[in-house]
């Protein structure tokens, strides 16, 4: 409890101090400000405050830092200016000492490193927020890299996820535009996501289980993994050597073909994902290395997504309607695969879709950007609130990466080339006459069902007419305009019935008393005609027809 309160404490004066006072106050940290903070007033610039955000994200550490880079991978849910900031987010901190790597190791093997190990590097290869790498070699002379976990950032995170949780939940409450994006939610994933990167035996195994899809193709390399030296804290696997996929002058050095590299590189990154629907989901420069011959290396596998066959399966429909520029089919899809999460103007919906597709009306596949296409739809999703599975963003994020590898490989790079068999495919397996026998047997099973349950429907509906009525809701939008045209209708009732007493009761007054009126029978009848004419001429004012107010 008392890591909890010191570190809200120090969450409440970061953002103070990086001009998040207002959002502070909403999280509810206002009572760990000091009255100097709380006195402090400071203009933030709307353009600027993405660069506030990450900035207070970096110095709160590890947990902010993998949350802002979630933020930068849902493009669904943030604004670009968001995801632009937060991209540039890195993980790189400060190395543990090598006596706390050491400790580490002799606490889950109960042997020291120099006993597991002929080498063992003191200096780290590489340092993130989780853990950091050291190069080694085993006893039997193979070359492998160590993986550390660093002392106490399980404690951390935790404290952290379970803060986070409370912060969220108090700014969702007082923001509706949060409130529409199902914080919640995305809380929860990302929970499950940093948890399993701790775990590094959910790493080794992810490793394996894509490799695996790969044994039989040549040119591709995952490393093995040392299981006898790998628990929760310390993975060991091979390590593999080679030039950075974006070493162009390395790889033109030796002689590589960088466009066979691309394609290559393609391939396998879309099998992983259209295939295996399991793959790397950060497969970054760092991440790709080339050997002399040309084979590709995949290192790295703490960030791993998984596509169901559902998912893939509406991504192919969309596919399809895309290819055939089937604007209906295409909202259609996009409903479909984004339920909103609340009322959608598919009018609305619908041309904006129709503007994409307008623009690649008659335009080569090849010469269709994918970011700029994938992009277009995540700010139509945004727009109209609609829901879209994780899952789904992975998979286009990953598209995204692919045509940038490619194009920074190969500046000719056909991105049809590579993704049309796999698109084909899923459409082929949408058209499969088995596939439509088997919706159409589930949809007649469905309506069979429907069919069975509607007589117990219909009798709860009658027990509940008879147990005092059925509750109706309208919304108050939708009321007003109601009761405004009762109002009016009833004042031209009264206005008309008023007139027609008048003409009634003077003509019976004239008829029965005109011989006692005598001299006055003309002012009466003057006067009589003076108010109805008043009375018809008002009854004509309330019934014109009025403007609406514009909106």
């Amino acid at each position: 409890m008392a890591l909890h309160l010191q570190r809200y404490r120090e969450i409440a004066h970061v953002m103070a101090r990086n001009g998040l006072m207002a959002t502070a106050v909403q999280a509810g940290l206002g009572r760990w400000l000091s009255p100097e903070e709380r006195a402090v007033h400071r203009g933030i610039d709307a353009g600027a405050r993405p660069e506030l955000v990450v900035r207070t994200f970096e110095e709160l550490g590890t947990t902010f830092v993998k949350l802002g880079q979630l933020i930068s991978s849902r493009p669904d849910l943030f604004p670009e200016s968001y995801i632009a900031a937060f991209a540039r987010l890195t993980d790189n901190t400060a190395a543990v000492p090598f006596e706390a790597v050491a400790r580490t190791i002799e606490e889950d093997f109960g042997a020291g490193v120099d006993e597991l190990f002929t080498e063992f590097d003191r200096r780290p290869l590489a340092t993130a927020s989780v853990g950091q790498v050291h190069a080694a070699r085993l006893r039997d002379g193979r070359d492998v890299v160590v993986k550390v976990r660093k002392p106490g950032v399980v404690e951390k995170v935790t404290a952290d996820l379970e803060i986070l949780r409370t912060l969220t939940g108090r700014l969702t409450r007082a923001s509706h535009t949060l409130a529409d994006m199902d914080v919640p939610a995305m809380v929860d994933e990302f929970d499950r996501s940093l948890r399993a990167e701790l775990d590094f035996v959910v790493e080794a195994r992810a490793c394996e289980e894509i490799a695996a899809g790969f044994t039989d193709t040549p040119g591709v390399r995952f490393p093995w993994i040392d299981w006898e030296l790998t628990t929760s804290r310390v993975l060991t696997m091979q390590r593999l050597a080679g030039m950075r996929v974006d070493d162009l002058p390395a790889l033109d050095a030796a002689g590589i073909d960088r466009e066979d590299l691309a394609y290559r590189a393609a391939d396998v990154l879309l099998r992983m994902v259209f295939e295996q629907g399991v793959f790397h989901a950060d497969p970054h420069a760092g991440n790709l290395f080339i050997e002399p011959d040309g084979t590709i290396g995949f290192i790295d596998f703490g960030s791993v997504g998984r596509i169901t066959p559902a998912v893939r399966d509406r991504f192919g429909g969309l596919a399809m309607s895309l290819a055939q520029q089937d604007v209906d089919g295409l909202v259609r899809a996009l409903l479909e695969i984004a339920p909103p999460r609340r009322a959608v103007d598919r009018r609305v919906l619908r041309s904006e879709v129709a503007r994409i597709v307008m623009r690649l009306d008659g335009r080569d596949l090849q010469d269709i950007r994918v970011p700029q296409l994938v992009s277009e739809i995540f700010a139509i999703v945004r727009r109209h609130r609609l829901s879209m599975p994780p899952e789904l963003v992975q998979l286009f994020r990953m598209l995204i990466i692919v045509d940038g590898l490619g194009r920074r490989l190969h500046p000719g790079f056909d991105y049809t080339r590579v993704l049309d068999p796999f698109v084909l495919r899923l459409v082929g397996e949408q058209l499969d006459p088995r596939r439509i026998a088997g919706r159409f047997g589930r949809a007649t099973l469905t309506a069979a069902e429907l069919g069975l349950d509607l007589p117990r429907y219909l009798r709860t509906l009658m027990e509940r007419v008879e147990d005092g009525g059925v509750d109706i809701n309208v919304r108050t939008s939708e009321l007003e305009p109601l009761v405004t045209r009762v109002e009016r209708t009833g004042d031209r009732v009264v206005a008309a019935m008023v007139v027609a007493a008048m003409i009634t009761g003077g003509t019976n007054v004239l008829v029965a008393y005109k011989d006692r009126l005598g001299p006055f029978a003309a002012p009466v009848v003057a006067a009589g005609g003076a108010a109805l004419t008043t009375g018809s001429a008002y009854l004509a004012w309330i019934s014109r027809p009025r403007r609406r107010p514009r909106r």
